[in-house]
């Protein structure tokens, strides 16, 4: 259950200050004092989860900038919804303007929202008086969700600005990329030992060791990305470890996206949603059709917008349980009435898409992984939404062996993944590296991975539908020029002006 974790983000408004800042070196100021504050277990949590309930933005915000920009999903506007001057068009031709309000938005989303409020919230537990049992495990994980979010940001920006003291003033450089890497590296080895190492509901939601051999497998997977030196068997090591933890690959591929994915056994780090205390999950509302209320009982129109490419979609087998995430065709009413569009066509979703400018009510397939509540009253649905979860530690565990000429043992990893989603085991005969690319698509789809796959496996910049070939410099997004222009010590990535 994650009860726990949402109870303590509304007791958050009531024990601490919540952050707000618009510049990286703004100045805050907290009322709390020892008197009067941290005096309880309840309460040192309460103030520590203000800043795991700033990571409902992570969808709309990094998760949204590594979809959109890939060749498994897109937003074609049709007509005037969707437009909004072409700001979406223009993410997956990676054309990226520097003043783009998304990648503005992300960057706000891991420092205003990340970095500052965790800053926050160390300087108030270091200088705390008060010893409570699980003061400095909660150090230790603020330590780490801090470390998370410069991972993102090294991940986008590259050469990024780190910043550990809320007290600092100065506008911050930026940290070359290799360097960043090996502070976010340390941060998490220095402070694993002191994580909860429990599968419990109490830490649900939270930083755990688990998470921390996650994020480290992730760190060691893009090394090679990020400084220039693969560091394929630390991978491995830290795959063994999130394994040893005691997560086990779910027999439903779906049960780890259901409405009540908080009993799954392979997520390892998510994101809790709830329709009434913690909104924000509202996936299905960004591809289904307006007239798809009609199919679920949803409470208003969907908003008709993302879908997924024709060439991804036709990668899955016709037999692949995975695929049946996807809308093609006739779209019906819960009481088997065929649907129509607007304008009274039959609602029929098409794998095709024309004009990415200028698109039909019905092109695209629609995707709908996450479970969808039925007949309900409310929008948002309550869905936790996954970051980290174990079938990308067996993955990942297999590409590092596959890399280092071990195929037979990646083979056998991935085909044991692979295996839930057919009814008879249908084993791959054998493994290269696009045959995984390709596999890990199948599998991540919507898990916000796929921008830094196509980079780690070398084909970001090649061309796909509505993609040109590009320069290696897109590799990086650009500092919007809202950072740049509130900090002048930053420096723009080479090749944006």
């Amino acid at each position: 259950m994650k009860i726990n974790l949402l109870k303590y983000m509304v007791l958050v408004g009531a024990v601490s200050t919540f952050f707000s800042c618009t510049k990286l070196d703004e100045t805050f100021y907290d009322r709390g004092t020892d008197d009067n504050f941290l005096k309880t277990e309840d309460e040192l949590n309460a103030f520590a989860n203000n800043a795991y309930a700033k990571l409902r933005g992570y969808r709309d915000s990094y998760w949204k900038m590594n979809e959109v920009t890939t060749d498994e999903t897109t937003v074609p506007s049709r007509g005037a919804d969707w437009n909004e001057g072409g700001l979406w068009r223009v993410l997956i031709s990676h054309e990226f303007p520097i003043p783009h309000q998304y990648i503005n938005d992300m960057w706000n989303f891991i420092y205003r929202d990340g970095v500052n409020p965790v800053n926050a919230i160390l300087q108030k537990l270091e200088e705390s008086k008060v010893v409570l049992p699980t003061k400095d495990q909660i150090i230790a994980q603020m330590k780490v969700l801090r470390a998370f979010h410069y991972y993102l940001a090294m991940d986008a920006f590259g050469n990024i600005p780190i910043v550990t003291s809320f007290a600092q003033t100065d506008p911050p450089r930026n940290t070359p990329r290799a360097e960043a890497f090996k502070f976010v590296e340390k941060e998490i080895l220095d402070n694993i030992q002191a994580l909860p190492a429990t599968l419990d509901t109490k830490n649900y939601g939270k930083v755990t060791k688990g998470m921390a051999f996650m994020l480290l497998a992730r760190l060691y997977a893009n090394a090679q990305v990020y400084t220039g030196t693969a560091r394929w068997a630390d991978c491995i090591k830290m795959c063994d470890s999130v394994t040893r933890q005691g997560y086990q690959l779910e027999a439903d591929y779906f049960a780890n996206f259901s409405t009540h994915n908080e009993n799954s056994k392979e997520n390892i780090f998510v994101v809790p949603y709830d329709a009434i205390n913690a909104k924000g999950m509202m996936l299905h509302y960004l591809t289904l059709h307006y007239n798809n209320r009609y199919t679920y009982g949803l409470p208003s129109s969907p908003w008709n917008g993302w879908c997924t490419l024709q060439a991804f979609y036709e990668s899955f087998e016709d037999d692949d349980k995975r695929k049946t995430m996807f809308l093609e065709g006739q779209q019906y009413s819960q009481d088997g009435t065929p649907l129509k569009t607007e304008q009274g066509d039959p609602l029929i979703f098409t794998r095709t898409i024309g004009d990415l400018a200028n698109a039909k009510q019905t092109e695209g397939v629609r995707i709908v992984k996450y479970e969808i509540q039925k007949n309900t009253p409310y929008a948002d649905q309550d869905n936790d939404l996954v970051i980290f979860r174990y079938a990308d530690a067996l993955m990942l565990k297999a590409e590092c062996l596959l890399r280092m000429g071990r195929e037979g043992e990646a083979l056998a990893i991935v085909n044991n993944v692979r295996a839930r989603n057919f009814e008879s085991a249908k084993p791959l005969p054998a493994l290269t590296l696009d045959i995984l690319l390709a596999e890990r698509g199948k599998e991540f789809i919507w898990e916000g991975c796929r921008r830094q796959d196509l980079i780690r496996f070398g084909k970001w910049n090649s061309a796909w539908q509505f993609h040109p070939a590009d320069g290696e410099y897109r590799k990086l997004f650009p500092i919007p020029q809202a950072q740049l222009d509130a900090n002048p010590n930053l420096v723009q990535n080479p090749g944006y002006k």
